[in-house]
């Protein structure tokens, strides 16, 4: 994982400049996230990546300028670093792309994709790719790959005006006032929309919640309880939540340095909003005359197992 990470920030950078991954991408088989300037803290690219059995890592990244690169890494190649190397990209055992990538470090190779050329289409649209480089041949599917793209994009909208951490030492940037006043004024903006999300998403889970609550709600359980029971069954639409928060929270405080911190407070207020919501229900239905009855039977909270991925 750490190396997938380092991979992740040499892919535009070298040496290795930036800081991140921020925020979180999850797409299939792919992770990633937000990558900023370690001297300048200014948003530098958005990336992920996916490992495959071969132990080869598959990477894309894409600038604020929407400068694609796709980009591969496998921790025992040993090649030349800053050298040329013709490569043959074959998809679908049917289009052949031939392309020069660029190598970063012994163990990491790029390939630029320009947003409107036949490779991004290719590798948008195929369902398997094979990497062809002298003797050496590697095959991987295509997870997501049509999710994934237009996630990364979503990503660099989101991550504009994202701050990172800067490097103790580096020079730091005067910023005039008009350029402070339109940096306010952009994180007031991204606070809004963010809010607006954290709405739609917590309105999606509290009518989850509801499902999945209504037949503990008249029991003597206590609300927390009957929260974390109810949160068990609405597990996606939790973790959505949680995740909103901790956008939202790092919005309005800045990146903090303990992100386990951050998480917790946000896991911590998602609990808060559903025990409300429980309470409040639960006052609700007294109040229509019905009264606790015997705790209901708990249901199954084995969650289903996650779909395994073909790499």
């Amino acid at each position: 994982m750490r190396a997938a990470a380092v991979a992740l920030i040499c892919l535009l950078s070298l040496p290795a400049e930036a800081a991140g991954p921020f925020g979180k991408i999850v797409v299939g088989n792919w992770s990633g996230g937000t990558f900023t300037n370690d001297q300048t803290g200014a948003f530098s690219h958005c990336a992920v990546s996916a490992r495959y059995k071969s132990g080869v890592t598959m990477l894309t990244s894409v600038t604020a300028q929407y400068s694609w690169l796709l980009g591969f890494t496998r921790p025992d190649w040993k090649l030349r670093a800053g050298e040329t190397l013709n490569l043959r990209l074959v998809f679908d055992r049917s289009s052949t792309i031939d392309v020069t990538a660029n190598i970063k470090t012994p163990t990491l190779l790029t390939i630029a994709m320009p947003a409107q050329s036949n490779l991004i289409n290719a590798f948008r649209q195929g369902r398997y790719l094979e990497l062809i480089a002298n003797d050496a041949r590697y095959t991987f599917a295509l997870t997501s790959t049509g999710e994934m793209l237009p996630a990364l994009v979503e990503c660099v909208k989101q991550s504009a005006n994202a701050r990172g951490p800067v490097t103790p030492g580096a020079p730091a940037q005067a910023q005039t006032p008009e350029a402070a006043e339109k940096e306010r004024a952009a994180r007031a903006e991204k606070k809004a929309l963010l809010e607006k999300t954290r709405d739609l998403i917590r309105s999606k889970m509290l009518a989850c919640i509801g499902r999945e609550g209504t037949p503990m709600l008249l029991t003597d359980e206590k609300a927390e309880v009957v929260a974390k029971a109810a949160m068990l069954f609405c597990k996606g639409d939790v973790d959505a939540l949680t995740n909103a928060t901790i956008e939202l929270i790092e919005t309005e405080d800045g990146r903090p340095a303990n992100r386990g911190a951050v998480r917790e407070a946000a896991e911590k207020r998602v609990q808060e909003v559903v025990t409300a919501h429980i309470i409040r229900a639960r006052g609700e239905m007294l109040g229509k005359g019905q009264r606790p009855s015997e705790p209901a039977p708990a249901r199954p909270s084995d969650p289903a197992s996650r779909p395994s991925q073909m790499l």
